[in-house]
């Protein structure tokens, strides 16, 4: 176990290992965006701010596109979370409000003014002034709004009226605004008019002024859809688009989807549009290798590739498993290396629709636990169409014509159907058995149980199968908690042959077996 003090002072002096070298910091801005964030992570964003301070404005774009969005679990649509922008900002502050004030001028105003309307209500005085004299509400009700207004942390700035959103990073925030007037006066009044709009319609919308004051409910602004452009350019699936790919997959109808078609797309486009670069500047991977190296060093990184698909196999695991689709992949590598390149791109897409849909054992996927899914299921897949063959030529050949998404689509309905859904179904074959009828939790769950089966997402409850695990053995308990599962285990790995699905079938039914009499 890791001692958090020895971790600290590694941290520590990881960053003076960086920050004392001219080298170090220059390479530190030609950094790819994903290894800064690893490594702003890394050292905790509080305590990053000579970091934050030395990234470039389109690094900090794309660390806010990764780390200003969050959701409740795989596949469900990411939001912005606000007060981990006023985090951000009070970082940000560390380098001067006037530097961090400029730093939010070089970025998108669409995105600014999403986010300021996030930490707040932002009300023109006048208009408020006079919708007030003109108003028609009890006299109660006004003073219920005077008192809402008397509560609040406000702030008159110019001709408007600032109410927090966000407590916890008011300072923070008119701080900032603050440095904004004094430089940038007129950007200022443009992004406060267009805060004050999408306030009057919210208000409007939600029930008068007073609804509002005393609400926690989030002004909705939509910058996502720019967003999630700019990471499907890079490689990312939506949640959504991910867990509506896997859907159609557990259905047989992926391949020439609308999900895997927007990625294609977007691929090719990034490739037309590669980023600018600024003249005699060195290419970013020359410049930041050695710092790269320091951060493999210190672990920020990995120094292994995520999958060793055209390894040997030896050993045990998901790549010794995947022979049908590591011959075919070295077959490709011999015969059609275009091909094998659009395989690889092929995985990597599939990985990034595991980490951002699905869930496994309760939690989303770790990186590389969707590499070897993404694998694995190819490979299950591979095995399950006819028209491969066993011959790595054959299979190869179906590669070169089709690439890989319809193969993980076979084996994602495979494992779906005759993995996930037959155990659940003997799963609640055993429990009727053995729970008694009523209104006991155990009862509850198991109605919960069957409604999820019909659904076609039995591991919907799993948080409440605590309540089924006495009336089962512990080794079946634990074996319907790997394969009952939207993304199943057996054994502790991942199934990537019809071998292991059989052998989970036949293990399945040894543990759920009623007695004998």
């Amino acid at each position: 176990m890791t001692n958090p003090l020895s971790r600290g002072v590694d941290t520590r002096s990881l960053l003076y290992r960086i920050l004392e070298s001219p080298e170090q910091v220059s390479a530190l801005q030609q950094l790819p965006a994903p290894a800064l964030t690893r490594l702003i992570h890394h050292v905790g964003l509080e305590d990053a701010g000579e970091l934050v301070a030395l990234a470039t404005t389109q690094q900090l774009a794309h660390i806010f596109d990764e780390d200003l969005w969050r959701s409740t679990r795989p596949g469900k649509e990411e939001r912005f979370d606000p007060k981990r922008f006023g985090l951000w900002l009070e970082v940000m502050l560390e380098m001067g409000a006037d530097r961090a004030a400029a730093r939010l001028t070089e970025m998108d105003e669409d995105f600014v003014t999403f986010a300021l309307s996030a930490q707040l209500l932002v009300l023109d005085l006048d208009a408020l002034t006079l919708d007030r004299m003109r108003s028609t509400e009890a006299q109660d009700d006004e003073a219920l709004v005077d008192k809402a207004l008397e509560s609040s942390l406000s702030h008159e700035l110019d001709r408007f009226l600032l109410i927090a959103r966000q407590p916890e990073s008011w300072d923070a925030v008119l701080s900032v605004l603050v440095a904004l007037d004094e430089a940038h006066h007129e950007l200022l009044v443009r992004l406060l008019e267009r805060c004050c709009h999408q306030a009057s319609e919210f208000i409007e919308d939600n029930g008068g002024l007073y609804a509002v004051l005393t609400t926690a409910e989030q002004l909705e602004a939509d910058v996502s859809q720019a967003r999630e452009e700019r990471r499907e350019r890079e490689g990312f699936v939506a949640p959504t688009d991910a867990a509506a790919f896997l859907g159609l997959a557990r259905a047989g109808r992926v391949g020439d989807d609308p999900i895997t078609r927007g990625y294609v797309r977007a691929q090719r486009e990034a490739i037309r549009t590669p980023p600018a670069r600024v003249d005699g500047a060195q290419p970013a991977q020359a410049t930041a290798m050695p710092l790269l190296h320091l951060l493999q060093e210190a672990e920020v990184l990995t120094t292994q590739p995520p999958v060793a698909l055209l390894g040997e196999g030896g050993g045990s695991g998901t790549y010794a498993s995947a022979r049908v689709l590591r011959d075919a992949l070295a077959w490709l590598q011999g015969e059609a290396p275009e091909a094998l390149s659009r395989c690889m791109q092929d995985l990597g897409y599939l990985a990034n629709v595991l980490l951002s849909g699905c869930g496994h054992s309760g939690r989303p996927l770790r990186a590389l636990e969707a590499a070897q899914v993404a694998m694995a299921t190819c490979n299950l897949g591979l095995e399950a169409n006819l028209e491969a063959g066993t011959a790595p030529s054959r299979t190869g050949a179906l590669l070169l014509r089709e690439g890989l998404v319809p193969a993980f689509g076979q084996g994602w309905r495979v494992l779906h159907e005759d993995v996930v859904m037959r155990s659940a179904r003997a799963f609640d074959a055993a429990l009727a058995l053995k729970v008694p009828s009523g209104r006991g939790e155990a009862a509850k769950t198991r109605a919960e149980l069957a409604r999820d089966i019909t659904a076609g997402k039995p591991w919907a409850s799993r948080k409440r199968w605590i309540h089924l695990a006495p009336f089962l053995s512990k080794a079946a308990f634990a074996a319907m908690r790997e394969l009952v599962d939207e993304c199943p285990a057996f054994n502790g790995a991942f199934l990537a042959t019809r071998e292991q699905v059989e052998a989970a079938a036949r293990r399945v039914g040894e543990l759920l077996a009623p007695p004998s009499r």
